[in-house]
């Protein structure tokens, strides 16, 4: 592997991790906050739309209701699929290296099969979460794009590392509580 980072780069953090079921878990509990109250409220008029059309079909508000219940899990469900597929394709690829660049080298991750790098600018954001940072996709979607776990980091290193992030990327929700 060939090393194309710049010796002088002014600062960069390395991770060494693998991936599971929970982090994925925390990765996606924190992307479903950054909707806010207007895309949380977005996010029932599917469930809405389909309990109004079953009521005035059936004309019962129990079917309709149920209806409604029935959406609302399926969107619980289907995240915890999408958690699931996570993990399950994680748990593939092994042992990530991970390295954050305060330059516009960006992140580079190193697995096991693959090497590859995302520049600043095709990531949309970070969110901070008591147990790591979850790097996201640009807007409007603010997909996640990867999960860098604290476990692999010390105390210095996990304030290098939120420093980096808050000079590249905005912070797409509140930072979690202090330890």
């Amino acid at each position: 592997m060939t090393d194309v980072r710049s010796a002088a780069e002014s600062s960069f953090v390395e991770l060494s991790y693998e991936l599971g079921r929970p982090d994925w878990s925390d990765a996606f509990r924190a992307r479903g906050k950054t909707r806010g109250i207007r895309g949380r409220l977005r996010g029932l008029l599917v469930p809405v739309l389909f309990a109004a059309s079953v009521w005035l079909i059936s004309h019962s508000a129990s079917a309709a209701a149920c209806a409604f219940v029935g959406c609302l899990l399926g969107l619980v469900a289907r995240t915890r699929v999408l958690v699931a597929k996570h993990a399950k394709v994680a748990a593939t690829t092994g042992p990530w290296t991970v390295t954050v660049s305060d330059s516009d080298e960006a992140v580079w991750f190193t697995g096991a099969h693959m090497e590859t790098r995302r520049g600043w600018q095709s990531l949309g954001g970070y969110v901070e979460t008591a147990a790591g940072f979850v790097l996201l996709s640009p807007a409007p979607h603010l997909l996640v794009v990867h999960y860098l776990p604290k476990r692999s980091l010390g105390r210095d290193d996990t304030d290098r590392l939120r420093g980096i992030l808050d000079r590249r990327l905005p912070r797409r929700a509140a930072r979690p509580p202090q330890h």
